[in-house]
C-alpha cells in the first residue's frame, strides 16, 4: 500500500511540513529509515535521529523544534506516539478489506 504525505495527515489530524505528495510503502524505526519509509519521533532522547533519517516521512509533536535542517516531510500532531499507534491500526484495517 501507498500513502502520500496529506493522506497520512488527514489520518492523523496532523499538518504537514515539507512534500505532501511525497509516498511511502513502509513503516521504519527513525534510526532505520529509508527512502519510502515513515517513521516517528516521540522520545526526545531519539532526536538526533531525525538529522540522519532517511526516512521520507517523520510523524513528530507538533511542538518539535528542530535544531538544524530535516530532509524528511514532517507531520506534525498532537501525541507522535499514539498518532504512529492509530497509523499502523488504520494500516492493518486497510490490509484486512
Amino acid at each position: 500500500m501507498e500513502f502520500t504525505a496529506k493522506q497520512i495527515a488527514e489520518i492523523l489530524n496532523g499538518k504537514v511540513e515539507g512534500n505532501h505528495d511525497v509516498v511511502v510503502k513502509k513503516l521504519a524505526k527513525i534510526e532505520e529509515g529509508e527512502v519510502g519509509a515513515i517513521s516517528f519521533l516521540a522520545n526526545p532522547k531519539y532526536t538526533h535521529f531525525i538529522y540522519q533519517t532517511k526516512a521520507s516521512i517523520v510523524i513528530v509533536n507538533k511542538d518539535f523544534k528542530a535544531e538544524k535542517e530535516i530532509k524528511a516531510t514532517l507531520i506534525r500532531v498532537d501525541d507522535a506516539y499514539m498518532a504512529f499507534a492509530k497509523l499502523l491500526e488504520a494500516y492493518k484495517q486497510i490490509k484486512l478489506n
